[in-house]
């Protein structure tokens, strides 16, 4: 029995004791430390806690800033469960096989340093003995419990599962689809990882969840704000001055202090800090790119409620049919995990009107489009011309709705007969321009109402290395084509629709 044992008070069986006195991790600083929680660590277990007491097990994705040592609280967590409970099977997965070295090592030391008996009212109370099965796993025999640290579950039945950064998996789809049907209905699992980017499987994940009371897993998004040391002192009548940039921080529950640190950051990092310290979901996912849209007016822009149509449940529904109504299209193949096919519809001033997104191949598209026009959302249509505009075209011929199709009046050169060309080509040249104009009306907040998929699509739209607006690799831009070729339709309101709507009406 150690003498550290000897002095320490009769209070083994509170929990909040020992994660605050009984075990040592090493700190960034490379000292070893007694583990006691940070405030980031308070904030997510209280909620852990909530939801347990709520529903008898753990779902739970994490999302967070770096360096809030959350793998360290699970992984002490998860120590402190197999010491102290019978038939634990504590399960730790990492990325790839080094993090797997590290976390177990982490587990290991922090095992090592426990006092090998501590003084209770019934005597001394010993720390179970291990037995090493493999390099990676700690298993106690007397109690029947073990903790490892693997790459993944599949072989395993685990009593808690925690998944860390699944967002730098390249299998991680295979491997949870590996994992989740063979974990017992009570088990614990929490998924905790930084953002690694958009268009990932974790991104999906996210985005699924995010927001949802109803899904099978709750999110938390843990920012940089939890943790208090990040802090900067306040002079005696020193004001803090947010920058347009940041005054989404007001909003949140953070000290003057803590404006003071994020202030700092951004002069030196400047937009680089949204990806290095995020304060919200969004930033998390942000690439280093410079993104086309304005993030605070994209973070500010009206969310809206809104109706699943009952034949189409891709298609949103937001307000009732106006006079006169624009319709943006961007089509694509329908390939599975491929492009989605767009529509956009809103009224003459912008107002958001209904939205559908989906991948769906561009012939069918012509059915939702008749759906809209079937609920009376009638005006001037725009399609961008691309690599499967022709087949939605040639479809919808078998509409009445066809003449609504916009299209350029021009005189052909060699037969000086007029012709007309179903809205205009989006090439290097014009395609810059219309993103250029639309920009523009979001910045000017001529346009405030968005879809959420079209929200989601902003945040990573960047300009590449030749200065050209793209979608950031992995993501899309269909929304925003889409939402920009329908901004585009009412500076072509001098065009005459009345021959479009009286045919529709016949």
């Amino acid at each position: 029995m150690t003498n550290e044992g000897n002095k320490r008070p009769t209070k083994l069986a509170s929990k909040s004791w020992r994660l605050s006195h009984l075990y040592k991790i090493v700190d960034k600083n490379s000292q070893t430390i007694t583990f006691k929680r940070n405030n980031a660590q308070e904030k997510l277990n209280a909620y852990i806690k909530e939801l347990k007491e709520k529903n008898w097990f753990v779902r739970l994705i994490i999302l967070k800033a770096r360096q809030l040592w959350v793998t360290t609280d699970r992984l002490v967590d998860g120590l402190d469960e197999c010491l102290l409970k019978k038939n634990q099977n504590i399960v730790i997965t990492a990325h790839n096989r080094e993090k797997q070295k590290e976390i177990f090592q982490k587990v290991k030391y922090s095992y090592q340093q426990t006092p090998d008996g501590l003084r209770t009212e019934k005597g001394v109370r010993y720390k179970p003995k291990p037995k090493y099965d493999n390099v990676n796993e700690l298993y106690f025999p007397t109690n029947h419990s073990k903790i490892q640290v693997s790459l993944d579950s599949r072989s395993w039945t685990p009593t808690k599962l925690h998944i860390t950064e699944l967002a730098f998996r390249n299998d991680a789809r295979e491997m949870m689809a590996g994992t989740l049907p063979s974990m017992p209905k009570t088990a614990d699992i929490i998924i905790e990882t930084t953002a690694n980017w958009v268009g990932n499987y974790f991104y999906e994940m996210w985005n699924k969840y995010y927001g949802r009371d109803d899904g099978e897993f709750k999110t938390i998004f843990i920012g940089r704000w939890f943790a208090d040391e990040y802090a900067s002192e306040i002079e005696e009548g020193e004001m803090i001055v947010l920058p347009i940039e940041l005054k989404h921080l007001e909003q949140l529950p953070i000290t003057e202090w803590q404006k003071k640190w994020y202030l700092q950051q951004y002069d030196l990092l400047w937009r680089d800090v949204f990806q290095e310290y995020p304060s919200t979901p969004e930033e998390a996912f942000l690439t280093t790119g410079d993104t086309v849209f304005n993030i605070q007016i994209i973070k500010n822009l009206e969310k809206l409620k809104y109706v699943e149509d009952m034949k189409f449940p891709k298609l949103r529904i937001y307000a009732k049919p106006g006079e006169k109504c624009l319709f943006g299209i961007d089509t694509a193949e329908g390939w599975k995990d491929g492009d989605s096919s767009s529509i956009s519809v809103r009224d003459t001033d912008m107002k958001l009107l209904a939205f559908f997104y989906w991948t769906i191949p561009p012939d069918e598209l012509c059915v939702v489009v008749d759906r809209l026009v079937e609920l009376w959302y009638k005006g001037i249509i725009g399609v961008e011309r691309n690599n499967t505009w022709l087949t939605t075209i040639t479809k919808a011929k078998e509409y009445p709705w066809y003449d609504m199709l916009y299209t350029e009046r021009t005189i052909d050169k060699i037969t000086n007969q007029p012709t007309r060309k179903f809205w205009r080509q989006t090439n290097t040249k014009t395609r810059p321009l219309m993103i250029n104009e639309y920009e523009e009306a979001i910045r000017r907040w001529f346009i405030d109402q968005v879809d959420e998929r079209l929200r989601t699509e902003m945040y990573s739209f960047i300009y590449n290395e030749k200065n050209k607006p793209e979608a950031q690799e992995g993501t899309h831009d269909d929304a925003i084509i889409s939402d920009a070729i329908c901004y585009q339709m009412r500076k072509e309101l001098a065009y005459d629709m009345s021959w479009a709507l009286e045919t529709t009406q016949n």
